[in-house]
């Protein structure tokens, strides 16, 4: 979805962007000309989609799994629950242990820095070790780079 800025320039006329460009203060960086017509829409939105981050379609386990996951020698563990507001997957993540006993979590992400910010908090780890959920939480016994549909594992 293009933002407001990007939609205003899109429908403008060529002639008005060059002039909303030769107002604005010049420096040594070399500003690009505008594209003329649907050409100049379909470059933004080429932009957009790059800078986009990909989205991976990911099947979430069955309501009752189990889920665990060790964080610098401390495990938690969470239950898949079924949703009680609507949500796409129509499934939650309820933690069963740790100082976030009882948390319900949208996403395993959620869930994941939920389960771990008090030991992060005492131990002054900040994020460090807590950056994807799917790779952070194992269930059915495998390890978390089983859940992860990529195929080199890259971000």
């Amino acid at each position: 979805m293009e933002n407001l800025y990007q939609q205003t320039l899109a429908a403008m006329p060529v002639e008005d962007v060059s002039f909303i460009l030769s107002q604005l203060p010049q420096s040594d960086a070399v500003v690009a000309e505008p594209v003329a017509g649907a050409a100049r829409t379909e470059q933004l939105e080429d932009d957009d989609e790059s800078r986009r981050r990909r989205h991976i379609e990911r099947d979430w386990p069955d309501t009752g799994t189990i889920l665990s996951a060790d964080y610098y020698g401390i495990t938690y563990t969470a239950e898949i629950i079924p949703a009680a507001k609507r949500l796409k997957s129509g499934k939650q993540i309820r933690i069963t242990s740790g100082a976030a006993q009882g948390t319900v979590c949208d996403s395993f992400s959620e869930a994941m820095i939920a389960a771990t910010e008090q030991q992060r908090t005492d131990q002054n780890l900040g994020r460090k070790g807590v950056s994807n959920g799917w790779m952070f939480w194992m269930w059915d016994g495998k390890p978390p780079e089983y859940n992860d549909p990529r195929p080199d594992g890259d971000e």
